[in-house]
């Protein structure tokens, strides 16, 4: 089984344990979020588990690839969101308040973002 695979594997036994958890018991799933959430070492987690999983899928296919599954995990996303849009924009105007601050707190992810844009730009032209 390669790397890829065994991501997927992972990826496809916490979705299919949470849709079951959710289905059952939505309270639950909610209670163990929470608890998730409340992790001030969330971010750095998922950004250790972020490099992992980008350094095995570069190795096996290409930025444009990966962007382009980025677009379908947003349109997947966003059509899901779309049945929330009042709560999904009240959240959005709790984010962009304070433009210092949004910058302070997400610069970094904008880095990653300008990076993944500009690599695909160099390797589409």
């Amino acid at each position: 089984m390669t790397p890829i695979q065994i991501i997927a594997l992972i990826f496809c036994v916490v979705a299919a344990i949470k849709i079951l958890v959710f289905a059952f018991s939505p309270k639950a799933w909610m209670k163990l979020a929470k608890g998730m959430w409340k992790n001030p070492m969330l971010g750095i987690i998922y950004f250790i588990l972020l490099v992992i999983v980008f350094y095995f899928l570069i190795k096996e296919i290409s930025v444009t690839q990966i962007l382009a599954v980025a677009v379908f995990l947003a349109l997947l996303m966003g059509l899901q969101l779309s049945r929330y849009s009042k709560d999904a924009m009240d959240f959005a105007q709790k984010f962009v308040k304070n433009k210092k601050d949004l910058w302070k707190k997400n610069w970094i992810y904008v880095l990653i973002w300008v990076v993944l844009i500009v690599w695909g730009l160099i390797e589409i032209l």
